[in-house]
């Protein structure tokens, strides 16, 4: 690994061969313009063939409103709702409600209350009330969700769709029970389905590459890393929760102006099924793989449900063969992911090169110079205040009776480097963990400055100024290299007047690692993996960072281009440095003071000098004669 920390500061040029939020913006917009344009292509003419074509067309555009729906959540976050239908039913129910005329009303939901018996509002402003009725119910479903991770998460979302289910067929004063809901005006058409779609992909493409759609990939990536960045992980997932109800409400608002009727059934576990197929299949991390898979599975499904229904070949009649949907779509499921987990598309978006120049703010020049010298000072990092410093007091940590740390004390001045160091299992990275709130201590106190973060959360923490890299490297391995540094600069709030683009690139001409920004970070060779990882944490604009076992891995000209790197990084930004190794070369000649803990107990303090002569250092690490 070749580090070049002696870098040009005020005359350094770089050329950044994509522009910044032009061409992100434009990307998505022209990813999400020949989306919807391939679906008018495929849909358009054949709703002219005739009513039931029509409106099957229809239907297969509102599933994809649907499945774009869940997309906002599951691909970002990662986890998979089975709970969503029950606003797709939800929004079913109210639009029929609002907009179902009084005397049909009357027929077979005499019991209504008044004011919604004579309700009769058009299809406009009945979406606009269930989106607004979706939001809230997502805000109110989400709060408890949004806390919760992995199998805990599905069985919550799987609860709300069985909660959901049996709400509205025990509400019969206001949805008739298990009997149809009827008399729904039936006014969608191609062209609104068309326009509601357009609305629900932009709407998936601006928050995925919002900053609160790239916190909530990397959350998805590694959410001990996202917390350590700073990145508030629960209200990014309420946020993702909260939109991605509100285009589910719709998308079942348009399914009750197509279909006239519905029942309890139609929003239970079949759809749930069918949904699910249809994002697994394009791939659950992409937009467009939510469309396109949406449209293979519900052609498939027009097709199976005719062969279902039974058929006559050669003049054989073949008789129903009931099932046959479900079994289709599940082999469908378990090849796909047995030859591509990642479904279709996996994770990318599909775009072509003559739309590169539709979106005006992609028309940029696509060479950026950008000084270094106005955005790297040493205040905007460091606090410079010596009279501060990162401190824990007497911490102590037990698991089930063992105990890691015993009234452990430490302290780290701004500008100084200090080194913790020990056997192995002496509790240096449980340290670490305690002081960044990745652990919770048994007894002691931790401060930053003058402030106590004791019982503070790893997010705030980290935002209070505490910036880490860990022993295992733990990058955002499905974002780009740039992207990892993006996360940690959206975080912080703090651009220093440029965009979030032009700051995390100029961090990586610090590191000199802008030829890497556009691959994804798990590809980058394993010390370039390190170096970025550190970059990350500077990016935070920390007052103190912590290092487990920076050089692991790492070969002697490694670690002595490490060692020049680090000592720039605390010439330059003034950050407070505490750093463990179990390179004791690395540590001597970078560090001011040096702290010795084994059998979780601080046995020695130091200048570097003086702990290489101590005896009880000596004896920690070789031992003694005596049996």
């Amino acid at each position: 690994m070749t580090i070049n920390i002696n870098k040009q500061k005020d005359s350094r040029r770089i050329r950044d061969k994509k522009p910044d939020i032009g061409t992100r913006v434009g990307e998505s917009f022209n990813s999400a313009l020949l989306l919807l344009f391939t679906v008018a292509i495929l849909t358009v003419p054949l709703s002219f063939i005739g009513a039931t074509v029509n409106r099957i067309i229809i239907l297969i555009i509102i599933n994809i409103i649907a499945v774009v729906g869940i997309s906002i959540f599951s691909g970002n976050s990662g986890i998979l709702t089975i709970g969503h239908v029950a606003f797709y039913g939800i929004g079913a129910y109210v639009s029929g409600l609002l907009t179902t005329s009084p005397d049909i009303k009357m027929e077979f939901l005499p019991n209504l209350p008044e004011f919604l018996m004579n309700l009769n509002l058009s299809l406009l402003p009945a979406i606009i009330i269930v989106g607004i009725i979706s939001a809230f119910l997502g805000l109110l479903t989400g709060l408890p969700i949004s806390r919760l991770r992995n199998t805990s998460a599905i069985i919550a979302t799987f609860s709300l769709l069985v909660i959901s289910h049996y709400s509205l067929i025990g509400a019969k004063d206001f949805t008739n029970g298990n009997k149809s809901f009827y008399g729904v005006d039936q006014v969608v058409d191609v062209w609104t389905a068309l326009g509601f779609l357009a609305l629900a992909i932009g709407i998936a493409f601006l928050f995925k590459q919002s900053s609160a759609g790239l916190q909530l990939r990397a959350f998805r990536d590694d959410e001990i890393a996202a917390k350590s960045m700073g990145v508030k992980v629960n209200r990014r997932l309420l946020e993702s929760w909260i939109i991605s109800a509100t285009v589910m409400g719709v998308a079942g608002a348009l399914f009750a102006h197509t279909v006239g009727a519905f029942a309890p059934r139609a929003f239970y576990f079949l759809k749930t099924f069918e949904l699910i197929a249809m994002l697994i299949v394009g791939g659950i991390q992409s937009i467009s793989g939510a469309v396109c898979g949406t449209i293979l599975i519900a052609v498939l499904l027009e097709i199976v449900r005719n062969i279902e229904n039974g058929f006559v070949l050669f003049g054989l009649e073949v008789p129903p063969l009931w099932g046959l949907t479900q079994f289709c779509l599940s082999g469908i499921i378990l090849l796909v992911l047995y030859l591509r987990p990642s479904g279709l598309f996996g994770n990318t978006e599909i775009t072509l090169p003559f739309t590169k120049n539709l979106w005006p703010l992609s028309k940029k020049k696509v060479y950026e110079t950008i000084s270094m010298a106005p955005v790297f000072k040493k205040d905007n990092i460091g606090s410079g205040d010596m009279g501060k410093c990162l401190r824990a007091d007497a911490v102590t940590k037990n698991f089930s009776g063992l105990q890691a740390l015993n009234k452990v004390s430490i302290e780290v001045q701004p500008g100084e480097v200090v080194g913790l160091v020990g056997p192995n299992g002496a509790g240096k990275t449980t340290l670490i963990n305690i002081v960044t709130g990745s652990l919770v201590l048994t007894d002691g106190r931790i401060f930053i400055d003058d402030k106590e973060i004791t019982s503070w959360s790893m997010q705030s923490i980290a935002l209070a100024g505490l910036g880490r890299t860990f022993q295992n490297i733990r990058l955002f391995k499905e974002l780009t290299v740039r992207e990892n540094i993006m996360v940690s600069v959206s975080a912080n709030k703090d651009h220093s007047g440029l965009s979030l683009e032009k700051t995390a690139t100029n961090w990586l001409v610090e590191f000199n690692l802008q030829e890497y920004a556009h691959r994804l970070a798990g590809t980058i060779p394993y010390g370039y993996q390190r170096e970025l990882e550190i970059a990350r944490a500077l990016a935070l604009r920390p007052r103190y960072l912590l290092l487990d076992e920076p050089a692991a891995g790492m070969n002697r000209a490694e670690s002595e281009n490490l060692l020049k790197l680090l000592k720039d990084i605390r010439t330059r930004y003034g950050v407070g440095i505490l750093i463990v190794d179990h390179d004791l070369h690395l540590i001597m000649k970078l560090c001011d003071r040096v702290v010795v803990i084994n059998k979780g107990e601080v046995i020695a303090s130091g200048k570097p000098d003086e702990i290489q002569k101590a005896p009880q250092v000596i004896e920690a690490y070789l031992g003694t004669d005596q049996e």
